[in-house]
């Protein structure tokens, strides 16, 4: 399986299939702890942030995403998996909708108005994984209010719930109501070390936000995939300056890519 879809394995809400096999259910005893994350400057505090705030946010959605610029240095744009999403585009996710037909008609429900899906890299690839780097998957999504936002959020994290060798993590809220969860899927490429992923899936106002980490199991905790999520919340908040993305024509991608 290459690193891109192995990543797209866990990442729900995303255009790429869902394919878990031969999965191995975590314990769902991971803890947030110490640990040095990209974004950990950003964001200050890991703890709760203003949780019964639930602004109307202005759209695009890609205005709350973590940007490559969070990150500081040593980390790569995935540019195939960077899309703007609308409903029609989002309704055919592999997976998470029965049909084009049901997506169409719940994201007509919930007051769809646009979404926006990334990657990152991190410089080396997986030689860095072995040494504690990740990679990174992360999106975001705008309601025309919070209560279709809070249904989305709800079909989500039971998505997420229902999917084989997927166990919750205990985790800090971010947001108005978040879950975390973790799953270890085949190992990192030229090793013998598990890959595991992490994957936060929070709502503030009408924003539904979803991080995934893919790294090395000896290395990863949920603290990287929350501190992420935080750089969105932050935004939504208004404590982070959320401007729109550079458009990925403007990068030149790593030979290899």
């Amino acid at each position: 399986m290459t690193r891109a879809r192995a990543l797209a394995a866990c990442a729900f809400a995303s255009l790429f299939p869902f394919v878990v096999v031969g999965a191995a259910c975590g314990d769902g005893a991971d803890e947030g702890g110490a640990g040095s994350t990209p974004g950990a400057a950003a964001t200050g505090t890991v703890e709760t942030t203003n949780p019964s705030v639930s602004p109307d946010l202005e759209p695009p959605a890609s205005k709350y995403v973590v940007r490559v610029e969070d990150l500081g240095v040593n980390w790569i744009t995935d540019i195939p998996s960077t899309l703007v999403l609308d409903a029609d585009t989002y309704a055919k996710t592999p997976r998470v909708f029965s049909s084009e037909d049901e997506g169409k008609q719940l994201l007509s429900e919930w007051g769809y108005v646009g979404g926006y899906q990334t990657g990152y890299s991190p410089e080396g690839r997986d030689s860095a994984v072995l040494n504690g780097a990740y990679y990174i998957r992360t999106e975001c999504h705008l309601f025309s209010n919070a209560d279709g936002a809070g249904k989305a959020y709800r079909y989500f994290v039971d998505f997420v719930k229902a999917q084989p060798g997927m166990a919750p993590v205990s985790m800090t809220r971010v947001g108005n109501e978040s879950a975390a969860y973790v799953m270890t899927l085949g190992k990192i490429a030229n090793s013998p070390v598990n890959a595991v992923y992490h994957q936060v899936v929070f709502r503030r106002g009408d924003l539904v936000c979803v991080v995934l980490t893919k790294g090395a199991e000896p290395f990863m905790k949920v603290d990287a995939a929350r501190e992420l999520a935080l750089i969105s919340d932050k935004k939504a908040l208004g404590q982070l300056d959320a401007p729109e993305p550079t458009p990925t024509s403007n990068y030149t991608p790593a030979a290899g890519n």
